[in-house]
């Protein structure tokens, strides 16, 4: 038995980069799969998807407006907004082109992880692969499915503590750091902080502070301020210090006030008891794997003479994990995709631990049998809900459907004005006012010139306008009997004015 379970850990190991491969394809999968389908979302993913669109209307790529104006709720740097610039040249104003790149970014995320769990061994890396496509939480909102700024941002800080555990090898690796913060900063704005956090104390912690010579220092301060300091200049000539002081009420003087901001406030336990002691899903088991192995690496009648990863590389794991953690645990402020960017170093600490676990010589083989197949049945059940939950179980909503089915940027409709008197199932409500979401699907599907006001606007409207009714709210309002109904599909019409 001892025999055929070595023999079946030398097999997978020898052709881990088919394992590999086969996994990177599981994450793709589930990372594109019906990415267009999902209903589009408000606030971010609209607000996000419409500055935008108008960017490359206006040509300013600088500057992102909502409507025409200015925006200054949205106070986030341009870089995500450029992601789904590029996904729009791409793939057309569709929901895949908003999607793109943050689906493609949380896959270069998994790829990067996993290539460097390799230093910590093969079967290593492959499980921190099948933890990474178990989690849950960044498919469903906010992240990897989602047209916002999150999942650029995830890539960018994975990519700048990757490359500080990898410093002590080559201090060049500080410039990678240093310009990823640089980015990160120009992705979700002062969320980059935690990415100076972790890093500063790490070098003070290692000592690797002393060992940057002045030409290192000059080096990594140009990688690090450069690009958002560039930025910063051509954003100034716009509106001087304006956006500046509304990225500070936003994300730092709104985020710590009491109660949070925008009601989102939360205890200091939120992100604990809500995701890394959440049995319900695959973290809360990676959080008792961890909490073992840490057992296993500093309890003196455990501790092992060989360990699994070098002290140096475990203290930037924890720094990578707890900095962000801690942080916004301490801020009013809590939502969920805050802490998004501790899943991966959670993966990859406890694929360590259980990847040392699994190749022990001393425990008998029928344990270790017994452990590979409760690993391969609880992470295929994590799997699995992931996809039928947040792939399987994508879909539009019956509003947005209908916009969808009725306008093409190639037809006579394109550009018109319209109105909206309807059911919005996003809502739960009837609105006379274009939702973000939907002023971003019409935008997209005919370039229309959204208005508010509903049934009434619309009729007291003086030249040629479309408006999307509810079938019974047209008893309403008979005066619409006399203008042409282009659409009926049982729930809503489209109705012209011409």
């Amino acid at each position: 038995m001892k025999k055929i379970y070595k023999s079946l850990i030398r097999l997978t190991e020898k052709y881990d980069w088919i394992w590999f491969a086969l996994l990177t394809a599981v994450i793709a999968f589930l990372c594109f799969r019906c990415l267009g389908i999902k209903t589009i979302d408000s606030w971010d993913e609209a607000r996000h998807g419409i500055s935008a669109y108008e960017m490359m209307q206006s040509g300013n790529y600088i500057v992102n407006t909502f409507a025409g104006e200015t925006d200054y709720w949205n106070v986030k740097p341009p870089l995500s907004f450029w992601s789904i610039i590029s996904g729009f040249s791409i793939f057309g104003y569709t929901a895949t082109g908003l999607r793109f790149f943050s689906a493609l970014s949380y896959l270069l995320t998994c790829v990067l992880t996993g290539l460097f769990a390799r230093r910590y061994g093969k079967l290593t890396s492959l499980l921190t692969m099948v933890f990474l496509a178990a989690n849950y939480f960044p498919f469903k909102a906010h992240l990897v499915r989602a047209g916002d700024a999150d999942s650029l941002y995830l890539l960018l800080f994975t990519t700048a503590m990757i490359s500080m555990l990898k410093i002590k090898e080559n201090q060049r690796w500080l410039y990678v750091c240093g310009l990823c913060f640089s980015l990160g900063f120009l992705t979700k704005s002062f969320h980059a902080g935690m990415i100076a956090a972790a890093g500063g104390i790490f070098l003070l912690l290692t000592g690797e502070l002393k060992r940057m010579k002045p030409r290192v220092w000059a080096a990594f301060l140009t990688s690090a301020l450069l690009p958002a300091f560039v930025w910063a200049i051509l954003r100034y000539q716009h509106d001087g210090m304006t956006f500046f002081i509304e990225m500070y009420r936003a994300d730092i003087a709104g985020r710590t006030a009491a109660g949070g901001l925008e009601g989102h406030g939360a205890p200091v336990t939120f992100y604990w008891n809500s995701i890394f002691w959440n049995f319900n899903y695959i973290y809360g088991y990676l959080t008792v794997i961890i909490i073992l192995g840490l057992l296993y690496l500093w309890f003196r009648p455990l501790r092992p003479k060989d360990t699994p990863l070098p002290n140096q590389d475990l203290l930037g794991i924890l720094l990578w994990f707890g900095v962000p953690l801690l942080g916004f645990s301490l801020v009013s402020t809590k939502l969920m995709w805050y802490v998004y960017p501790c899943i991966v170093p959670l993966c990859l600490l406890a694929a360590v631990f259980t990847a040392r676990y699994l190749e022990a010589d001393r425990l008998p083989s029928l344990i270790l049998l017994g452990s590979v197949l409760a690993f391969g049945v609880l992470s295929s059940n994590f799997i699995w809900n992931n996809y039928s939950d947040n792939i399987r179980g994508a879909h539009s909503n019956d509003l947005q459907t209908f916009v969808i089915e009725q306008f093409s940027r190639e037809d006579d409709l394109t550009g018109s004005v319209i109105y909206l008197d309807a059911y919005d199932p996003f809502l739960y409500t009837n609105t006379t006012k274009w939702e973000q979401n939907m002023r971003l699907l019409a935008m997209m599907e005919g370039d229309l010139n959204c208005q508010d006001g509903g049934a009434e606007s619309f009729l007291a409207h003086e030249s040629d306008a479309l408006l999307i009714l509810s079938i019974p709210f047209l008893e309403n309002y008979p005066e619409l009997s006399k203008y042409t109904i282009l659409a009926d599909n049982g729930q809503y019409l489209l109705i012209q004015k011409y």
